[in-house]
């Protein structure tokens, strides 16, 4: 079939589709599976009524442009997979209207096959079905806020359920708070996290009044009111400052009441631009409102009966009889974390000067910080003995080190005893939950023997118990623990190994390798750390680390008119695609006075499947900049020659998996091939793990020219690579 017939067949389809889009009420969108990117060819105007959208911006774009920060990125690529292999299916995803607005949408993938045309479209109908996901969450909401009651959770922790909850179906960046009003008139903050810290001190204890805030006068009227304009409305004059320094441009409140139809407080939602609720959203806050309202009365009936059985009457903290009860039943849900022992080596003596009063006081001090310490993830603390407090969380072991810092941090401010402000040497004994340690009265021992152990050093501690089972996760939490001190000291050294002529054996560049040696734990191989830092989200601190001391160097050697080679830096998947990623290495090599040819980034192949769009739009940027890239490890796992001519790079790095195992016949197959892509793609081959004259020859006779190893050079110290 010529072209122009094939052109004339597609305008005859997309033709009769426009004609069933006007008798089809329903909404869709026709997209072409064989364009790249999947634009979309025809869309109804029941798409363009629920989307907000006009038909000249929607035709010939992909549907990413109706995705924001609530869309869930696998159901988008689940979409995009059945699109460009033709195959029914249905998917709930979150899409966004053109004026921001979050909205439930139901998509029905149907391949549209013209076989005698040798033609086919995709089919994808559109359902907004945020209603029927409304009322589903208010259901689940509903039965997660009954278990969280009788399971005795803080009601602070299941009213921020709920404002979260409620955040999710409304404009991003919109903030929900609960403002329950006390006997005195005034409001206490029951749920805020999402405002600003000087929102929440200001609210607590202000007086309630109808002219002040929406939330005064919701709870006097009794009845919703609506701000869909602060800059407009009466009841914000005087405001506007404190308003535009919060962001807030849109407020909308909704009575909260008590079964006997007393108010006792305000669901309140924050917008960042002007906004006017539909009826839906305001039954919608009103239904939330009422599980708000379940969750206060519930909770402070569950709250009376758990104090008189389960707090410590002298500082107001859980005994201990509440946290091996509370113990035992969140271990029940399998969840990984730890149990802490804390206790301050001036309990005894504060006790002693000062009475047992400020003993008591000490330890509800210390609970509260406690509480407050480390973020809102769930955590138990309790007063377990006369001087010695309880904790459990359940964060994931790799942040436990980081957590475990923050809540020493918060122990470090001085406590006001009597008419002194005293500091306090606090020692921790800590038992990690795992899966072959879940027993309640077990870990409680095993942290006892850990603080036992703290309470053996000088100074502030944090002991871990140990015992073979966790031996290797042990070793994690060591290295994840001494990992943040180490960058703050800038333990972490670098070193060079050259590149090199195969032929010559001429250094041609190096490649940057990070090293440590711990005081505390001695040499810790890339192997182990390197993880840890990924795991512990400290990996784009390391990376830079690694930058600016490359830079540094290079820097030493301009100056003392030294030669100059390129040298290549580990780049992990997460910092390449970090937003700060290439202005923060453009800002480091201004800073230095390098210029960026020096520098390349050599990123792994495991990018090509996380995001091979953004991929190429970060190496483009790093092209126009001067920078030069390698992909390293390749050929060591996935679609390597799908993506590889899609990306801007100048070199590939063979695995040193397939050097050390040239003499397999497969393997050399392997290697041939990816040196002969190379030259065809006009990229530079290097090998990596380069030992042997042997290694060499076979390199060299299948084509390779550049090569790494210790057949050339081991890894050396800056100092010792500036006699090169």
């Amino acid at each position: 079939m010529h072209q122009y017939e094939i052109q004339e067949d597609r305008k005859v389809i997309i033709d009769w589709l426009r004609r069933l889009g006007i008798e089809f009420h329903t909404s869709f969108v026709v997209v072409n599976p064989d364009i790249p990117d999947h634009p979309i060819a025809y869309a109804n105007q029941a798409f363009f009524e629920m989307t907000g959208y006009s038909e000249e911006e929607v035709i010939g774009r992909n549907g990413k442009f109706l995705h924001g920060i609530k869309t869930d990125t696998n159901t988008g690529t689940r979409i995009r997979e059945a699109t460009a292999t033709a195959q029914p299916g249905i998917f709930e995803i979150v899409n966004y209207r053109k004026d921001g607005t979050p909205f439930w949408n139901e998509i029905t993938v149907q391949p549209l096959a013209f076989p005698e045309k040798s033609l086919r479209y995709i089919l994808m109908l559109q359902r907004d079905i945020s209603d029927r996901r409304r009322a589903e969450t208010l259901i689940e909401l509903q039965k997660e806020t009954y278990k969280g009651i009788e399971k005795g959770h803080m009601l602070g922790m299941l009213l921020q359920n709920i404002c979260e909850t409620a955040e999710s179906f409304f404009l991003d960046g919109s903030r929900c708070t609960v403002l329950l009003v006390d006997e005195a008139k005034r409001f206490q903050v029951g749920a805020a996290k999402s405002m600003p810290e000087e929102f929440t001190l200001g609210m607590r204890g202000l007086e309630v009044a109808a002219d002040v805030s929406p939330c005064g006068a919701a709870y006097l009227r009794q009845q919703p009111v609506v701000v869909e304009d602060v800059a407009q409305d009466a009841l914000m004059d005087g405001q506007q400052d404190l308003l535009d320094q919060f962001g807030i441009k849109a407020i909308w409140s909704v009575p909260i009441f008590n079964g006997q139809e007393e108010t006792i407080g305000t669901f309140g939602i924050y917008f960042p631009s002007v906004y006017k609720p539909s009826e839906k959203d305001l039954v919608f806050m009103e239904e939330i409102a009422s599980i708000v309202s379940l969750a206060v009365k519930f909770s402070r009936q569950q709250e009376e009966i758990l104090r008189l059985a389960y707090i410590d009457e002298e500082s107001g903290l859980p005994n201990r009889h509440y946290f091996r009860t509370e113990l035992e039943e969140l271990l029940k849900d399998g969840k990984e974390g730890f149990v802490a022992f804390i206790s301050a080596d001036e309990f005894i003596k504060i006790s002693d000067q000062y009475g047992h009063k400020a003993g008591n006081d000490l330890c509800r001090e210390l609970g509260r910080r406690l509480v407050l310490a480390g973020g809102t993830r769930e955590k138990l603390v309790a007063r377990f003995s006369d001087s010695r407090l309880s904790l459990y969380s359940t964060i994931p072991l790799t942040r436990a080190p980081e957590f475990l810092e923050d809540i020493l941090s918060s122990l470090r401010e001085p406590v006001s005893i009597g008419e002194m402000d005293l500091f306090l040497t606090v020692k921790v004994g800590v038992a990690i939950v795992t899966p072959a340690q879940q027993n309640a009265e077990e870990l409680v021992r095993c942290a006892d023997s850990a603080l036992s152990k703290a309470k053996e050093r000088v100074g502030e501690a944090i002991c871990y118990f140990e015992n073979e089972q966790d031996e290797v996760m042990m070793r994690d939490l060591r290295v994840a623990n001494a990992l943040t001190a180490a960058l703050k000291r800038k333990e972490i050294s670098v070193f060079l190994q050259p590149k090199v002529a195969l032929e010559s054996r001429d250094i041609l560049g190096f490649e940057a390798l990070a090293r440590w040696k711990s005081p505390e734990l001695g040499d810790i191989s890339p192997a182990i750390f390197i993880p840890a830092a990924e795991k512990n989200g400290k990996i784009r601190q390391l990376e830079q680390h690694v930058i600016e001391q490359v830079l540094s160097w290079l820097k030493k050697r301009q100056e003392r008119e030294l030669e100059l080679r390129q040298v290549a830096i580990n780049i992990s998947a997460e910092h390449f695609f970090h937003h700060s990623f290439v202005p923060h290495l453009v800002d480091e090599t201004k800073k230095y006075g390098v210029d960026p040819k020096w520098i390349q980034l050599e990123i792994t192949e495991r990018i090509g499947v996380v995001d091979i769009d953004t991929a190429g739009t970060v190496f483009e940027q790093l092209k126009k900049y001067g920078f030069a890239t390698s992909i390293d490890d390749f050929g060591t796992g996935y679609s390597s020659l799908s993506y590889l001519q899609k990306l801007p790079v100048e070199e590939i790095k063979i695995d040193r998996s397939f050097v050390s195992n040239m003499d397999e016949h497969g393997t050399r197959a392997v290697i041939r091939t990816i040196i002969q892509l190379a030259d065809n793609l006009g990229l530079r081959a290097v090998a990596e793990g380069v030992e042997t004259e042997d290694d060499r020859t076979q390199l060299l006779g299948m084509g390779c020219t550049i090569a790494q190893g210790f057949l050339f050079h081991r890894p050396m110290p800056l100092d010792e690579a500036h006699l090169l």
